[in-house]
Parts: C-alpha cells; sequence; structure tokens
C-alpha cells in the first residue's frame, strides 16, 4: 500500500493475485521484490514477486515438501528458510538468480524460524536438538554452528538486532512467555518483560529499541521498550486486541492490526503510544503488516 487508504492518490497493490493460501512475506532491502511461501500447487513452495504489483509469481524452490518461513538477507538476493524435505526441518538458503540451494543445517532435530544478521555473514535460528528450543547462530562462511542459550526453558522466534549486537527471543523459562535480548556471543542477558504473555516482538530500525504485544489485565496491547533508557511504554489502550506492531523505516511510528473498527485493520501510531489513525479502512480482514525490510513474526501470521 502506498500511502493512507482512504485518502487521495493512494493506491493498493496485489502482489501474488492467486486463489491459494499466499502468506509470509519479507521485502528485499532494496525494495524490488517480496518472497512469500504459497500452497498453489499443492505443497508449500516459495515464490517471488515484485513490489510495482505484476502479480507475476517467479517460483524459487521446487520440491514435493514444504519450504516456509523465508528471509531476504542484506543482499537483496539470498534468501534463507525452513524446508522439512529430509523428514525433519532443516534450515536452507537459495540464490534469487542463480536458484542454487544450500543446505545449512543437517541436524535430525528440528531446525527452524531462520533469521539473518545484519552483515549476511551469519543466520540465527532455533533447534529442538537439546530436547528443548534453543536459540542457534550459524556463520555463513565457515559452518560453524554456535548455541545462544541453553536454559532448560524453550527459545523460540531469535531475531537479530539491526546493529548487529543482540538477539531477541521468546522464553517460557517462568511458565508464560517472555521477551529477552542477549548479547551475539551469548552474554549480558537481558530480560524485557515479566508478565508471561508477551508476543510478536520486532527490532526498531537503529537496533535500541524493541515493539511488542503483550495480555495484560485481560487485554491485548501494544508495548515498546528503550533498552537506552530501560523505559517500556504502553502504546495502545483500546480495550480490546491490538497486536502485531512493526516499526516505520525511521523508527517513529508503528503500524499494528486492531478490531478497534470492528473488523481487523492496520493501525498507526507514535512508538510511545497516543493517538492511533487507520491505514487501512476495508470492511473485510486486513492484517499481519510489515512495514520495512525485515522478517517480523507478526507479519509472518503468528
Amino acid at each position: 500500500m502506498d500511502g493512507i487508504e482512504g485518502q487521495p492518490g493512494y493506491k493498493l497493490y496485489n502482489l501474488s493475485k492467486s486463489e491459494s493460501v499466499d502468506s509470509r512475506p519479507s521485502r528485499s532491502p532494496n525494495d524490488t521484490t517480496i518472497v512469500f511461501q504459497s500452497n498453489r500447487n499443492g505443497n508449500v513452495e516459495l515464490y517471488t514477486t515484485n513490489l510495482l504489483g505484476s502479480g507475476q509469481a517467479v517460483r524459487l524452490t521446487n520440491t514435493t515438501s514444504n519450504n516456509t518461513n523465508p528471509m531476504y538477507g542484506p543482499d537483496s538476493r539470498t534468501i534463507v528458510y525452513q524446508s522439512d524435505r529430509n523428514g525433519n526441518s532443516d534450515i536452507f538458503t537459495i540464490d534469487q538468480k542463480t536458484l542454487v540451494e544450500r543446505q545449512l543445517t543437517t541436524n535430525p532435530a528440528e531446525d527452524i524460524n531462520p533469521f539473518f544478521s545484519p552483515d549476511k555473514n551469519w543466520v540465527v535460528f532455533q533447534s529442538n536438538r537439546n530436547n528443548n528450543w534453543d536459540v542457534f547462530a550459524l556463520n555463513l562462511s565457515t559452518g560453524n554452528e554456535y548455541q545462544i542459550t541453553s536454559s532448560p526453558a524453550n527459545e523460540t522466534f531469535p531475531a537479530w538486532s539491526p546493529n548487529g549486537k543482540q538477539i531477541a527471543f521468546l522464553s517460557d523459562q517462568d511458565g508464560g512467555t517472555n521477551l529477552f535480548v542477549v548479547d551475539t556471543d551469548g552474554g549480558n542477558l537481558i530480560q524485557i518483560t515479566t508478565d508471561g504473555m508477551t508476543n510478536n516482538a520486532v527490532w526498531s530500525p537503529e537496533g535500541y529499541r524493541l515493539a511488542y504485544q503483550s495480555e495484560r489485565n485481560g487485554n491485548l496491547d501494544v508495548y515498546s521498550y528503550d533498552l537506552k533508557a530501560k523505559k517500556e511504554y504502553r502504546v495502545t489502550d483500546f480495550e480490546g486486541p491490538d497486536s502485531g506492531p512493526t516499526w516505520d523505516c525511521g523508527g517513529n511510528n508503528l503500524a499494528f492490526t486492531s478490531t478497534r473498527d470492528n473488523n481487523p485493520n492496520v493501525f498507526m501510531v507514535f512508538w510511545k503510544g497516543g493517538t492511533a489513525g487507520n491505514m487501512t479502512i476495508d470492511p473485510s480482514t486486513d492484517k499481519w503488516s510489515q512495514w520495512r525490510p525485515s522478517n517480523d513474526i507478526s507479519s509472518t501470521g503468528y
């Protein structure tokens, strides 16, 4: 969408134009294409299409398995994803131009939710190879893997900060789901939330703020946290579900999904909170927005 729906001059682009389920988009950093997954040929494969709305999707993977959770690398060409083609989920990359695939992990456990580092040399992912979910990092140049977390809890949905310094993840170590941040070497672990109901965390573009959703006192709202100031902000206060935040490219505003119009629409609000305005107004379901090149959890359908 170019602009705010309903305002003069805006344009809404249909990027995939299919009767099948097209989901989990990731936008290329150079703003030319998106990669997404689709079941248009039976199993789930990866496709790309341009951001000008041609709707002419190009198929990337061609297997009898499911290839999911794609994310563009910083070069706008290499795509990391997970595939169950070997009977379990492993991490792969594919070159968008040559279609050459590379298998990154070979462990018989489940390796899922890959996320590129900002310098394209690393991928972080979660694996249950120790009978619980832990966070691992893999060096793409050497193939060496490093375990980032090692607690008996489940650490899930790792996300590398845009400044390359930290990794955010969710953990159920306290019985619920809370947000943590750790340095890339596994040190300096910081617990951000303690409510046990935190999900859909996403980094700001400069990498020292986070936005997330949390259900407190029976209400689902969007919150943000400033790591430098060590301060949390309640961004939304609607008496209904506000969820799935994503940052704009300047780091000033958040888009999120809300039912305050009686049907799901995408709204925009200042990152510290304030009056939220509609970005979409259609009576159909509009949700899971993604504003900047990333692989935000909420934009992939969680």
